[in-house]
């Protein structure tokens, strides 16, 4: 036990990852990514990032702790795809030496190598395909090499194009048409959106046949479990009477990060008031029916006699 305990001791800890994303296991392009590792105490470590079209290697040095942090800026994640990607983390062992690194061939194809020599040819980046779980395994399978001491950590996420949706219009709607507002009444758009937190988006409300801007105002996006939110209000007395489009976008993305929508102020008067629904538990029952089943039971009763004693009565 006491020879057990003390190889555990003297093992190298090989280091861990995670990463900050746009929302839960999503990064969203034109979105800072930033990956960050603890107990990395062999060494320079190198991060493998493996998508579709895509693969980028970076050597950083931890701090003395062993913890380290890569960030990707926006002009990064734009030349992602959208799609599944790997983030490996490669820590080299007791030697302090990478076995196990990224090469070119002659041709311009990405190579994986065990000591300057291929081990695997994965074609060229700009070729890459969607499913990088092979490529992961390659780079499992080297590090079982006899002499490799290279140890590898992977995590997955999903690359997505930035989006803007409403709440009241569905998912896979054609239309863009929001419900009609009232005027002299605070108008609530809401919706959701692949965005970090870390970004804030601009709201136009123009009208609808002279483009002219009537408000703009910037809101923040608000974290949620699986996909973040936003909200917008324009409070009371609203806008008067019209037809309106609103986009809600993220300046540093462009047009396809902009959701827009179109709706129609009406007059209060233009809407017929509507009736509150009855409750049936609060006492106000609604005028009560006369049952009449009962009285006319009795009087075709009364009847079939009448007729049984005329019958025997005239034999």
């Amino acid at each position: 036990m006491i020879v057990v305990l003390f190889a555990i001791m003297v093992m190298p800890a090989s280091a861990s990852l995670s990463y900050t994303s746009s929302t839960p296991q999503i990064i969203t392009k034109g979105d800072t990514f930033a990956i960050h590792g603890t107990d990395a105490k062999n060494g320079p470590v190198t991060v493998w990032i493996i998508g579709r079209n895509y693969f980028d290697t970076k050597s950083i040095t931890p701090e003395r702790n062993g913890n380290f942090t890569i960030t990707f800026k926006p002009e990064d994640t734009r030349k992602f795809s959208s799609g599944q990607y790997a983030v490996i983390v490669q820590d080299p062992g007791k030697s302090g030496t990478m076995e196990i690194e990224p090469g070119t061939t002659t041709s311009g194809n990405t190579t994986i190598m065990n000591r300057g020599k291929n081990i695997a040819v994965i074609g060229p980046p700009e070729s890459l395909p969607g499913n990088v779980q092979p490529i992961v395994a390659i780079l499992n399978e080297a590090t079982n090499i006899a002499g490799v001491d290279d140890s590898i950590v992977t995590e997955y996420f999903f690359v997505e194009e930035p989006f803007v949706r409403f709440d009241q219009i569905p998912k896979n709607s054609l239309g863009s048409q929001l419900p009609d507002q009232l005027t002299d009444s605070k108008i609530a758009m809401y919706g959701s959106t692949n965005m970090g937190t870390e970004n804030t988006l601009t709201v136009q409300i123009r009208n609808a046949t002279t483009n002219a801007v009537i408000t703009s105002k910037t809101i923040p996006i608000i974290a949620g479990l699986s996909v973040n939110r936003w909200s917008y209000e324009l409070n009371a007395p609203g806008l008067p009477t019209g037809d309106y489009l609103i986009s809600v976008g993220w300046l540093k993305a462009g047009t396809s990060s902009t959701g827009t929508a179109q709706f129609t102020v009406k007059d209060q008067t233009s809407t017929p008031p509507q009736l509150p629904p009855v409750n049936m538990t609060d006492g106000n029952e609604g005028p009560k029916q006369v049952d009449y089943s009962f009285l006319i039971s009795i009087t075709g009763l009364l009847f079939v006699i009448v007729l049984i004693i005329y019958a025997t009565w005239t034999r």
